[in-house]
């Protein structure tokens, strides 16, 4: 009966920690990705501008 409950009890450690696992790289992930877009719209913006000023001079 002990190593049952020996047993259960790594189970649940275990599904904690890969549970807990699991949130931080989906959260680490979700944080990238926020960072990512917002880098990629800045860059964009600066590409538009330079472009408009380019063909703004060209007139």
């Amino acid at each position: 009966m002990k190593l049952k409950s020996n047993s259960s009890k790594k189970n649940i450690f275990s599904v904690v920690l890969f549970a807990s696992i699991g949130f931080l790289l989906g959260l680490v992930s979700y944080f990238l990705i926020k960072i990512l877009s917002i880098i990629l719209t800045v860059l964009l913006v600066v590409a538009i501008a330079a472009w408009w000023n380019r063909n703004e001079n060209n007139k």
